[in-house]
């Protein structure tokens, strides 16, 4: 039980723990956020506490910074655990004080440079790239642990890193009817073609089209939104992402996937086998229970008989090969008829 003096009672009372409405003004900007307080079990009075003022200011701080964009106290410890620095080591890599980094982990807001920087570290290549440079203060023993610990965090995350190279490059498009009112994201994709690939033996190409067009339109029809962003456009053996081709290079590019040529009778075509898997944990569960009907529903099927399927469909009948298909078509597919999660 806590004990402190209490100013209204004037007396030492017993103090009880409550979770009360704070408001701060933090640079100009109103925040509202709720944070535990010490309570005085006879008047009710909260009661100053250092440990309580430090953590409401703490949230508080927090909460500006992803209000603005910034990264959290929290996250700038684990960026520096990310890579088993001590707080003087990430300071000796950057040129900046050990009073700066600090500041920033105890809740002190960084400037938006600094910010920028540190956000930049958790690309293992701009750590390995700082440590080729000369003047930084580290001992040779740090520079060697962190080239060690960056390089073995960059093959493991190679594919996600390249995937975002991939992004910088594509053109943003704001959410409209044709991403299913979210942005495309190359990761979302790759990772979409991964869950795919890693569950559906002897995957082609033209199946892994369908499968996406379903699981995308699907998750639009019940929720709004689809889950890669991605286009589709009405091709002859059935709707298919814009420049999936381009798309699918992409992710075999970055070790997701390989693209291996088949023979289908008296035609070629491309298996896709998964090599290294993604974090499915991007997805949330809506997502993952859609990705998972259309696996049991769908799985199945062959690619010929999906594109049967999707030929009876007004959304390929009536556009021209080429066309965009708007994610409106999602509630008018009669292959979604009965269906649920």
């Amino acid at each position: 039980m806590m004990i402190r003096y209490c100013v209204n009672c004037d007396d030492e009372r017993a103090l009880r723990e409550e979770v009360r409405r704070h408001t701060l003004v933090i640079k100009g900007k109103r925040i509202e956020f709720d944070a535990e307080v010490a309570v005085c079990q006879v008047c009710g009075e909260v009661v100053a506490s250092p440990d309580y003022d430090d953590a409401a200011l703490r949230k508080a701080y927090d909460l500006y910074r992803k209000q603005q964009g910034l990264l959290t106290s929290e996250e700038i410890v684990t960026l520096r655990k990310r890579y088993g620095l001590s707080q003087r080591a990430l300071a000796r890599l950057l040129g900046w004080g050990l009073v700066t980094i600090q500041r920033y982990e105890k809740g002190v807001i960084q400037d938006r440079a600094h910010d920028q920087v540190l956000r930049s570290l958790f690309d293992p290549r701009r750590v390995l790239a700082l440590l080729g440079r000369e003047g930084d203060d580290l001992t040779p023993g740090e520079r060697e642990c962190l080239r060690r610990k960056a390089q073995e965090i960059f093959e493991k995350e190679r594919a996600q890193w390249t995937l975002a190279d991939v992004a910088r490059e594509l053109p943003d498009q704001q959410p409209n009817v044709y991403n299913g009112r979210r942005r495309f994201d190359v990761l979302r994709f790759a990772t979409a073609v991964s869950w795919f690939a890693t569950r559906v033996e002897n995957l082609v190409k033209t199946k892994l089209a369908k499968l996406l067009w379903l699981a995308d339109f699907k998750h639009f029809r019940d929720f709004g939104v689809s889950i890669t962003g991605v286009s589709y456009a009405r091709l002859p053996h059935g709707p298919a992402p814009d420049k999936f081709g381009l798309l699918l290079s992409h992710a075999a590019v970055a070790g997701v996937i390989e693209l291996e040529e088949a023979e289908f009778g008296e035609y070629i075509g491309d298996m896709i086998r998964p090599l290294t898997p993604l974090d499915e944990t991007l997805f949330d569960e809506h997502e993952t229970a859609t990705f998972e009907y259309i696996l049991r529903r769908f799985g199945r099927h062959s690619a010929k008989r999906l594109s049967e399927l999707s030929h009876q469909e007004n959304a390929w009948l009536e556009r021209a090969n080429g066309e965009l298909i708007p994610y409106d078509e999602a509630p008018k597919l009669r292959i979604f008829e009965g269906s649920s999660q």
